[in-house]
């Protein structure tokens, strides 16, 4: 009965959260609108290591336009924090206690065939990220990404880097993570497309092995080739640990009857 009130009441917040969404989307000016929806699974291989998948979308509100992607990634984690104060987040997404962040992986992008610009994209992903946790139980990441993209057999490199801040909160029916982080896009070459992007966000606990998570993402028109978009997306988030079931099943003991049988 306690985990039904405890359901009842964070799918409560949900809903709300989500009105306040769609009441600041429909605040918002011209700008070009966006809703990004996604899959993540993370699959954790040992104390230092997990396997992450994703399945990704983007759509353009009051358009037919659309693209898809799905990426395979490995992560490994290594060097304790003994240097900075003792907490450790709750996450079901990150191996705690461990400094440096390192990421290497395949995504493939895709229009579909009968878009109006369409494209295919293979993009070579790899990413050294630090984190350090600052005091008020707030967690910092730094990352550096590096995107070596192949689109339609052109190659178009681009370094991404991240700063984002986290901090795990709880109720007493709800545990999730508030977070924010800035992001610049800086293309390899000629390409004057460089973007900067801003990021907040609400992920919200919804069982031991599964996360939602809703959020808005700023892209600002640093100039007159960048559009200014506003996105808004929702994941979804599903964790596994090696040799760990998701479903466990009881076996039913035999009554008298069934006993007397055999």
């Amino acid at each position: 009965m306690q985990i039904k009130i405890y359901f009842f009441k964070g799918t409560i917040i949900l809903i709300f959260s989500m009105m306040m969404i769609l009441e600041s989307r429909a605040q918002l000016g011209r700008n070009t609108q966006e809703v990004w929806p996604a899959i993540d699974m993370f699959y954790k291989i040992s104390d230092r290591s997990r396997l992450y998948g994703t399945a990704s979308a983007t759509k353009l509100e009051e358009s037919s336009y659309s693209d898809g992607g799905i990426g395979i990634f490995y992560d490994y984690f290594t060097y304790p924090l003994k240097f900075t104060t003792n907490f450790i987040p709750e996450r079901s997404d990150s191996l705690p206690g461990k400094f440096l962040w390192l990421r290497g992986g395949y995504m493939y992008s895709a229009t579909p065939p009968n878009a109006e610009d369409p494209f295919k994209e293979h993009t070579i992903v790899t990413e050294a990220n630090g984190r350090i946790y600052l005091p008020y139980k707030v967690l910092l990441t730094f990352k550096n990404r590096f995107d070596w993209r192949f689109v339609n057999s052109d190659f178009k490199g681009r370094y991404r880097p991240r700063l984002m801040l986290e901090r795990d909160m709880k109720t007493e029916y709800l545990f999730f993570t508030a977070s924010g982080f800035v992001e610049y896009f800086a293309y390899f070459g000629d390409n004057p497309l460089n973007r900067f992007r801003t990021q907040f966000g609400v992920e919200i606990r919804v069982t031991k092995h599964m996360n939602y998570e809703f959020f808005w993402n700023h892209q600002y028109s640093n100039s007159p080739e960048v559009q200014e978009v506003d996105a808004f997306g929702m994941t979804f988030k599903f964790y596994v640990n090696r040799g760990e079931k998701l479903i466990h099943f009881k076996k039913k003991k035999p009554d008298g009857n069934q006993a007397s049988l055999r």
